[in-house]
This record gives C-alpha cells, sequence and structure tokens, in this order.
C-alpha cells in the first residue's frame, strides 16, 4: 500500500445514500430516537451517552431484524469505480462508523463491496442481554468511536477524510484535507476549516484523480 496516504471514509450517510444508522433507530425505537436524535446534532448530548440510550433500547431479539433492515439500503452513487481508483493508486480505504461494525460488514458484504475496504472501526454490540449492549475499545470522552484516534493509527503523510455529520467533526479536524456533505458542512464552517463539498464518490474520484495526476 501507498503509506503517504489513506483515505478515511464515514459510513452512515456517506457510503449510504442516507444517515441509515439513525434512520434504523428512528425504525426499532421511534420514542427514544425522537427524543435523543436532535439531542445529539444540536450537540447538546455527546455522541457516546446517545448512541449507549439508544442501542441500549433495542431488545436483543429485533437484532436479526436490523441487519435485514441495513442491508437494504442503497449506497451512495460511484463508490464501486472509487474504490477500484484507490486500488489501482495503491491507497487503502479505511472505513470509520459511528455506529457498529457488523451493521458495516453485512451492507458491504451484501453489495459485494468488502474487497475493497481495507479495515473497518467501529462499534461492538454484545447480545447476551434482553437489550442491546453497545461497546467500543476506542471510545473517547464524548465519542463512541473516536475517529481521530482511530486514524493516528496510521503513519500516513497525508490523510483524507469523507463525512457527512457530527460523527465526522474530530476526524475532520484531524485530516489534511476533508470531502463534506450535508451537516458536516455547518459544523466545519463553525470550527473555520476547510473542506470540498461533494454529492457522490465520482465527485471524490475525479477531484484526487486531479490531485494527483492520477487517470
Amino acid at each position: 500500500m501507498n503509506s503517504s496516504k489513506a483515505v478515511f471514509c464515514d459510513f452512515d450517510g456517506t457510503i449510504t445514500t442516507q444517515d441509515t444508522f439513525a434512520s434504523m433507530l428512528e425504525t426499532f425505537v421511534p420514542e427514544v430516537a425522537a427524543s435523543i436524535l436532535p439531542a445529539i446534532f444540536s450537540r447538546q448530548i455527546s455522541l457516546k451517552d446517545g448512541i449507549h440510550q439508544t442501542l441500549g433500547a433495542i431488545p436483543t431479539a429485533r437484532y436479526d431484524d436490523m441487519i435485514e433492515y441495513m442491508v437494504e439500503q442503497p449506497i451512495r452513487p460511484g463508490l464501486e469505480e472509487f474504490m477500484e481508483f484507490l486500488e489501482q493508486s495503491a491507497v487503502p480505504l479505511i472505513v470509520i462508523s459511528g455506529g457498529l461494525k457488523s451493521l458495516v460488514a453485512a451492507v458491504l458484504e451484501y453489495q459485494g463491496l468488502q474487497g475493497g475496504v481495507t479495515a473497518i472501526h467501529a462499534g461492538e454490540v454484545d447480545t447476551s442481554g434482553t437489550f442491546l449492549k453497545a461497546y467500543s475499545t476506542v471510545e473517547g470522552d464524548t465519542e463512541f468511536i473516536a475517529k481521530a484516534a482511530v486514524m493516528a493509527q496510521y503513519q500516513t503523510q497525508e490523510k483524507i477524510a469523507i463525512g457527512d455529520s457530527i460523527t465526522d467533526v474530530n476526524m475532520s479536524l484531524a485530516a489534511d484535507l476533508v470531502f463534506a456533505r450535508d451537516r458536516l458542512m455547518s459544523y466545519l464552517d463553525a470550527e473555520h476549516k476547510s473542506y470540498v463539498p461533494w454529492e457522490n464518490f465520482i465527485d471524490i474520484k475525479k477531484y484526487l484523480a486531479d490531485r494527483w495526476g492520477s487517470v
């Protein structure tokens, strides 16, 4: 792999066309989601507390239904072509999700795209009790998944972040180049962090091909 560059990509609302993790919570625990999600987006409660409260309200018996719900969610256009471009450029693609690794892996496998991902970093879930118990090996003070800490595990000269929402703020602030869309743009405007707006992965591929001098 090209050790001088790495791409770190969010999953929900970035690889998927909508914030599938939020929509899943709205589907399986609507009352809890209606209370907690707005507080997360407005930064009234931390991501870590919000994830534990919402996932902890879902009965373990619904876990398989959650996976089935997730795998049917559409993928943002151009992802496969983008993965091929990164592979040709010998640049790793690391997916960092603020949700659960099992759900991310299920979607990528269902889409036949797991081979294009170098690694997945996300939360884990304990299904041994009556309700789901989420946990993370990379929790931060306020984050369920401390994305910037995950990025720091990779020794590269240029770190490129791709995201769409609040879980991607700290990752973006730690990156050398950021592709932002949706809510993330407003958060980064407030932080005075520069970014490249994007709509699909073809946009990102074109930008990086021009930047790297690739075909």
